[in-house]
């Protein structure tokens, strides 16, 4: 079982790429709209707004997804599916993805990825 987590930069493709997850059989993910520590540090804590050109590249909001699944198989065809909708994450500000190990999970459905 693995804690998929990706952070998408590109919010526009958020609903295809969770029309994506769905139709490889990932019936549960939450979705949290998230902020990079460099559109913080440069729009919102005052001393720093003085590097606001060191985060030109920074977002003014991103979308991060999480979700367990239990089978491995799974696991490698959602990181395909993303890869497929979204490209890789090799370029500054595109975003993350990697998946995290877990020993113990309570309270996910039977029917869920």
């Amino acid at each position: 079982m693995e804690l998929l987590i990706c952070v998408i930069n590109k919010s526009e493709l958020l609903d295809e790429v969770l029309a994506g997850l769905l139709e490889a059989g990932i019936t549960g993910c939450t979705v949290i709209e998230s902020q990079g520590m460099g559109k913080i540090i440069s729009q919102d804590i005052p001393i720093f707004s003085g590097f606001t050109s060191l985060f030109a590249g920074a977002r003014k909001s991103n979308y991060t997804i999480f979700s367990v699944i239990k089978d491995k198989g799974l696991t490698d065809e959602a990181i395909k599916v993303i890869q497929d909708i979204y490209g890789n994450f090799d370029g500054a500000n595109t975003g993350i993805l990697f998946t995290i190990p877990i020993n113990r999970c309570e309270g996910l459905s039977q029917g869920l990825a």
